[in-house]
């Protein structure tokens, strides 16, 4: 039995086993409703943890397309798959050296193959790059096609520059179409990336003409008609699913880098649009969409400026998230010359023809991808977050890469691992690279987290007096500020106590200012531990002169925290010759404001000239006085205003 045989027979019993299909609009709102359930849940998260989940979104996605290929495909794929499709195992090559050949002079297929030396050819063999032309002898007969079914010959290399096809049937050789990636889409006989041609009844060879300028592949397969339609339905539910998860990732990627303005991840959007349109023309779909009708000039040119691109964005992608200069100015400038030739490969591609390209763009990839993993090397060395991940992912491009490369030259067998070794390397890498790119977030709400300590503290810094610890001028303006607002809205008195220093210029001229600092020091601590309640406040106004704000306190509670504080400093007994208490006191002068119902700056001037009552009275005392009914008025503004004739 047959591939699409047993393909069929695996679907008949799907279909046999369940008995009934489910609704498919009832699967898919279920579906869609389970995937609505898992994103809100993302997304009641840290905006930067859910975005460290492209896998999730990457499941969804693949998981919804392979629901809808069950549902929707296999059913109608079963009502047709009783057809067959085999490769070519075996044919004969010539390659043509000198002359041409014409199939016309030849109706004896024995006579052919001995004047042109015709070389039995395996199909996992391939001849790598080569210019000749090449002729392609398959026999159909021991192929066991069956009449009168309508059979198909698919060429299945996209790259080919030109191909003709020849029929021998009873009459002789018949033409049959040409074809190739130079040609307008309009030649081609069947939708596919491939190149497909219907063999006739009764046809015992098919004779094929090859030429390109890059490699030389010998794809070919035989189908009637139904099992190409399954098989075109195959490759199509797999490439989609291909570029669909590139796509994901480029539209994922870009929506981060909107977010992060992190540039790592705009080159790694530009390094996936580039990956993608170079998969697009190697896989047949550029000509298949993109550039029908004027393949020529795309097909020579697309490659080197996709893979320049490609390459000149791994390299920037690196050098950011890698951060490679602070671990090697001399890898740095390796990866930057890099960096250079591939953008200049990128432009001369679009210059020049493919026939000058085509090796380097071969080869050069892979020296490119080495650096980036040593790059990587150095980065695990170095305990980098996520670089053990970046070198998987670019060791397993690399592998698909070289194998890829390694076919193309025809120095490997081709079979399915190395034809599509390199979408796999590929589909890893991305995969892979999406895991290393969270690290890259964690690194950056990191980085963040300490830019907004550091902010914080130097904030608190700003705020605080580095000699004594307590906030400073600045932060005191500020908290009396609210202070006096909270306390008006919720119709509470408020005190203010001014804290001034006994004598303290004649302490620093007797002991020196170190010892004056030491003083302040301790002064201020000794006074903030006197204040009770956390919302006291103690703050440094400037000098020898302290600021005490007691919210919610009325003229009682202000007495008893002043008096508090002038009994811990004479507690202290620090000694001073210069004062006739011979030690260290302090003066306070207290204000109330009822309801709070004052502004700052009169608050702050009623209560400095309650400190000032305290030293006519003798210091190492307190005075408070409350709220005035009438404005405190500056004596300059008072002198300035008044008539000259009333003084």
């Amino acid at each position: 039995m047959g591939s699409t045989d047993r393909r069929a027979g695996q679907f008949g019993s799907f279909r046999r086993g369940t008995g009934r299909r489910l609704p498919l609009d009832i699967t898919i709102q279920s579906f869609n409703h389970s995937r609505s359930w898992l994103l809100k849940v993302i997304l009641e998260q840290n905006p930067l943890e859910w975005l460290m989940m492209p896998g999730v979104l990457l499941m969804l996605t693949v998981a919804r397309s392979l629901i809808f290929l069950i549902l929707v495909l296999l059913p109608r794929v079963d009502a047709m798959a009783s057809g067959a499709g085999f490769a070519v195992p075996e044919f004969f090559i010539h390659e043509e050296l000198n002359g041409t050949l014409n199939p016309s002079e030849y109706q004896d297929v024995e006579l052919l193959t001995r004047n042109h030396s015709f070389q039995l050819h395996v199909s996992k063999d391939n001849k790598g790059y080569s210019a000749n032309a090449h002729w392609v002898l398959i026999p159909l007969d021991p192929l066991g096609m069956v009449q009168p079914s309508p059979y198909w010959l698919e060429y299945g290399f996209p790259l080919i520059d030109n191909i003709d096809v020849y029929f021998l049937n009873d009459q002789g050789w018949h033409f049959a179409s040409s074809m190739g990636d130079m040609r307008p889409w309009s030649a081609r006989q069947r939708y596919g990336p491939n190149f497909y041609f219907q063999i006739p009844p009764d046809t015992t060879y098919a004779l094929v003409r090859l030429q390109t300028l890059g490699s030389m592949q010998f794809h070919f397969k035989i189908y009637d008609d139904t099992a190409l339609d399954v098989a075109l339905i195959d490759d199509a539910v797999f490439h989609g699913l291909f570029f669909g998860a590139l796509i994901i990732m480029i539209f994922y990627n870009l929506f981060v880098f909107l977010m992060a303005r992190d540039e790592a991840y705009l080159y790694y959007v530009i390094l996936i649009a580039s990956i993608t349109l170079f998969e697009l023309s190697v896989m047949g779909y550029g000509s298949m969409y993109l550039w029908r009708d004027n393949p020529s000039w795309m097909n020579s040119h697309v490659q080197a400026i996709t893979v320049g691109l490609c390459l000149t964005f791994v390299v920037l992608f690196t050098r950011s998230i890698l951060d490679v200069q602070s671990m090697s100015s001399a890898l740095n400038k390796i990866l930057l010359i890099e960096c250079i030739l591939s953008a200049i490969m990128a432009i001369v591609g679009a210059l020049v023809s493919n026939e000058w390209m085509v090796r380097f763009t071969a080869i050069w990839p892979l020296f490119v991808v080495i650096t980036v993993i040593i790059s990587g090397g150095l980065a695990i060395l170095r305990n980098r977050p996520g670089a053990r991940i970046f070198v998987a992912a670019w060791g397993a491009g690399l592998v698909g890469a070289v194998l890829f490369s390694a076919q193309q030259q025809g120095w490997v067998a081709t079979n399915e691992i190395t034809v599509n070794s390199l979408k796999y390397g590929i589909v890893l890498n991305v995969v892979l690279l999406s895991f290393s790119m969270a690290s890259h977030i964690r690194k950056l709400r990191q980085e963040k987290e300490s830019y907004e300590k550091e902010a914080r503290e130097n904030y608190e810094l700003a705020l605080v007096d580095s000699l004594t610890g307590v906030p400073n001028r600045r932060a005191f303006d500020s908290v009396l500020e609210q202070e006096i607002e909270r306390c008006r809205r919720d119709r509470r008195s408020i005190s203010l106590m001014m804290i001034d220093i006994d004598y303290f210029k004649n302490f620093n001229d007797r002991y020196g200012h170190q010892q004056g600092d030491d003083t302040l020091v301790r002064a201020a601590l000794i006074m903030r531990n006197a204040l009770r309640r956390p919302s006291d406040a103690l703050f440094r106004y400037g000098g020898e002169e302290f600021a005490v704000v007691l919210p919610d306190t009325d003229e009682e509670g202000a007495r008893h925290t002043g008096e508090r504080v002038i009994s811990a400093i004479r507690k202290l007994c620090i000694p001073h010759e210069e004062s006739p208490f011979k030690q260290v006191t302090v003066s306070i002068g207290a204000a109330v404001a009822k309801n709070a119902n004052i502004g700052a700056e009169d608050f702050i001037q009623i209560a400095d000239q309650a400190m000032y009552d305290a030293k006519r009275k003798g210091r190492n005392t307190f005075v408070l006085t409350e709220q005035r009914n009438t404005p405190v008025v500056n004596i300059g503004d008072y002198f300035k205003n008044t008539p000259k004739d009333t003084l």
